[in-house]
């Protein structure tokens, strides 16, 4: 299954979820800077303009190889991307994970609550997907309220889930907890 980008862009006034592209680089170094961020996704641990640009050219392909979306946010009050949010194929059909961040610099303004809930609805109400979920360290509080101030509910914990160390906390939102 091949998700297109949605079109328009998702937009509700403070944030837009759109494709990436060049003009992104700096969303890209400024998410290198948190250590935490390269370490659980594609984002360069070291920045270069090369390797920026090998970031998103994995994020596009991510649609064209079936793997599902990865959309940049963008604050709309500033026309920068501040934060990625991918929704990603899991194993079972109709069922996609989301993975998140927002740059430092940008934490603290509702970017990721505000585009969890954007792309959620949309998923749920605008394509064949049935399920979204995704997986939260215990400790990672901000996400865990997003989440849940999206209707998200918490599922149960995984032990020992990332890399065979850490727990982590399961969560999902399906149709029926829209009204679809």
């Amino acid at each position: 299954m091949q998700l297109e980008y949605p079109s328009p862009d998702l937009c509700d006034g403070v944030v837009r979820l759109r494709a990436w592209d060049e003009r992104d680089l700096e969303c890209v170094r400024l998410a290198a800077t948190d250590p935490r961020i390269p370490r659980g996704t594609s984002v360069p641990a070291v920045y270069t303009e090369t390797e920026g640009l090998a970031f998103l050219q994995r994020q596009r392909q991510r649609r064209e190889n079936c793997e599902g979306l990865s959309l940049a946010i963008e604050s709309v009050a500033a026309s920068r991307a501040v934060g990625l949010l991918a929704a990603l194929f899991r194993s079972q059909p109709g069922v996609v994970g989301l993975g998140y961040w927002v740059v430092p610099t940008e934490r603290g303004r509702n970017y990721a609550r505000k585009a969890i809930g954007l792309l959620s609805v949309w998923l749920l109400t605008g394509t064949p997907i049935r399920r979204v979920e995704a997986i939260v360290v215990p400790e990672n509080h901000p996400s865990t309220r997003s989440l849940e101030a999206c209707g998200f509910r918490k599922e149960g914990l995984l032990r020992s889930y990332l890399g065979g160390r850490d727990d982590v906390f399961v969560y999902s939102l399906v149709g029926c907890d829209l009204g679809v």
